[in-house]
């Protein structure tokens, strides 16, 4: 029987994390068998804040800290624990709508796909700036032209993917590199994603907006310098 994970890395969240163990209570608290929160070494009160949240819940969680690492190692760590059939990657900051973890959830219930994505559509109500959009869009094209693969928005955060599959990844990839990690490696074993389109509410960089340009720069020329090095078997 198919079952459900959520793994949320958290890193400085103090911020959001009350509003998003209440959401994830009301929302999902019958749809997941358990949620999985990763400290990433965050050096505000998010520890705190999540501890004082958790006791108000109903649904089974397990907490895990450790030194930072950034959003790979996290999901690393996090999945070491998982025992359900298939995991989903939840990021603490809000942007992206809890409850469309329903909706990606039910391709699976639905038996139409073991891998769904989520991606958002950037408008002027739900865009950080021009520039992140039009990035997110160059990235998930330049991964199109060297994969032959159409990813609508290969950086969104909602990734659900059978349990095995977080479990087996090689990690070679780091921070927010995890996000082309995952394609990649379904990409070898011949797995299409199914897409779904999700929920976004941008933060600013006053809210800890943490991706920037740099890491769009070192995930480009991951993308490029792995595909030369790759090929598909």
């Amino acid at each position: 029987m198919n079952s459900l994970t959520v793994l949320v890395p958290i890193y400085n969240e103090s911020r959001t994390l009350t509003e998003l163990v209440s959401q994830i209570d009301s929302m999902l608290s019958g749809v997941i068998a358990e949620c999985i929160f990763i400290n990433d070494g965050s050096n505000d009160n998010s520890g705190e804040v999540l501890a004082a949240a958790l006791t108000q819940v109903s649904f089974k969680h397990q907490t895990l800290t450790q030194s930072n690492g950034g959003k790979s190692s996290a999901i690393k760590a996090g999945a070491k624990l998982v025992q359900s059939s298939h995991v989903i990657i939840l990021d603490a900051d809000l942007e992206l709508d809890t409850h469309d973890v329903v909706e990606l959830w039910k391709v699976v219930q639905d038996g139409k796909a073991e891998v769904v994505f989520g991606y958002r559509h950037f408008l002027a109500q739900s865009a950080f700036t021009y520039r992140y959009a039009k990035g997110n869009l160059v990235i998930s094209n330049l991964y199109g032209l060297l994969f032959n693969e159409v990813v609508t928005d290969i950086m969104c955060g909602y990734k659900l993917v059978p349990t095995k599959v977080l479990q087996d990844l090689p990690y070679k990839f780091k921070k927010f590199a995890i996000e082309i990690e995952i394609p990649i490696y379904l990409w070898k074993q011949r797995i299409r994603p199914h897409e779904v389109k999700v929920g976004y509410s941008p933060r600013s960089r006053l809210d800890g907006k943490m991706i920037s340009a740099k890491d769009a720069v070192s995930i480009i020329f991951t993308l490029i310098t792995h595909r030369a090095l790759k090929a598909r078997r």
